[in-house]
């Protein structure tokens, strides 16, 4: 028998760590891994971007670090981690943070405008920053080629990634849910059809009884009225008597015989949990 949904879910609460931040142990380690690599990437960046703006180097690294811890709350915030993806691009650091918020955010079940806007945000602010930051050298339609290509690049493959996965994630939760309803129903069907295998068996059984009853009973009675018969003759005519005698023995193995084969379809027909019943009863 297959697990339903809600021991599905049950089971999963079990493992996870407690909080409803993650549902499952080994999405907290990815989380924290992603969350670590962000990190170091953006406080590597981090060093440029205080370079450039006339900064000390520590306030870059420090500020690299916060920005790019922020990934590990992408399961719990995604817009505000998307948000902080698109914020940092002007300074040309966490395309780990951004490509993984616009991927959450895609595969999350948040309304199809917000992740058209968040991901249309990231475009915008990748191609300003790619046309801003080009050589000057490149000019004319190539530019514009190089730029808009950056900005697909950094942006189309995490929506699209995201949006599959999640179209895909809701597709088989739908699917168990069929399934579960389909062995409930199923179980339903199962008790339904034991309970008429019972009530059918018990039929038989209350059937069989009444033929067993009726049966011996017009046996007995002809052997009562025979026996009355002898008793009332046995001195007048003992020839008749004798005869009546042998009648009221035909009878009772008759009777017998009857019993038996009654007896022996009772011990024939299935009867789930009862006892197989004596011939000698």
């Amino acid at each position: 028998m297959t697990t339903t949904g809600e021991e599905r879910r049950a089971a999963v609460e079990r493992a996870g760590p407690g909080d409803g931040w993650w549902p499952r142990r080994r999405s907290v380690a990815l989380d924290v891994t992603l969350a670590v690599a962000s990190a170091t990437e953006c406080a590597v960046e981090g060093v440029g971007f205080a370079r450039d703006a006339g900064l000390p180097v520590a306030v870059g690294v420090v500020f690299g670090v916060l920005v790019g811890s922020v990934l590990g709350f992408r399961r719990r915030w995604p817009v505000a981690v998307a948000l902080v993806g698109v914020a940092i691009t002007p300074a040309v650091m966490g395309f780990l943070l951004a490509v993984v918020g616009l991927y959450t955010v895609a595969s999350s079940d948040l309304p199809r405008r917000l992740i058209g806007a968040l991901a249309g945000m990231s475009l915008a602010g990748v191609l300003v920053v790619a046309l801003v930051r080009m050589e000057p050298e490149v000019e004319g339609w190539f530019r514009w080629f190089a730029a808009v290509s950056t900005a697909l690049g950094h942006t189309a493959p995490a929506v699209l990634l995201g949006l599959y996965v999640g179209a895909r994630r809701r597709l088989m939760e739908s699917l168990r849910e069929r399934a579960d309803s389909l062995e409930r129903e199923l179980q339903l069907l199962a008790e339904r059809a034991e309970e008429r295998a019972e009530w059918a068996r018990n039929e038989e059984r209350r059937r069989i009884a009444r033929e067993m009853h009726d049966v011996v009973a017009h046996r007995v009675s002809l052997m009562v009225v025979h026996a009355a018969a002898l008793q009332a003759v046995a001195l007048k005519d003992p020839e008749k008597a004798v005869r009546n005698a042998a009648l009221v023995g035909d009878m009772g193995r008759q009777a017998l015989t009857e019993l038996r084969e009654m007896l022996g379809v009772l011990r024939t027909t299935p009867a789930a949990g009862a006892a197989p019943v004596s011939a000698s009863a």
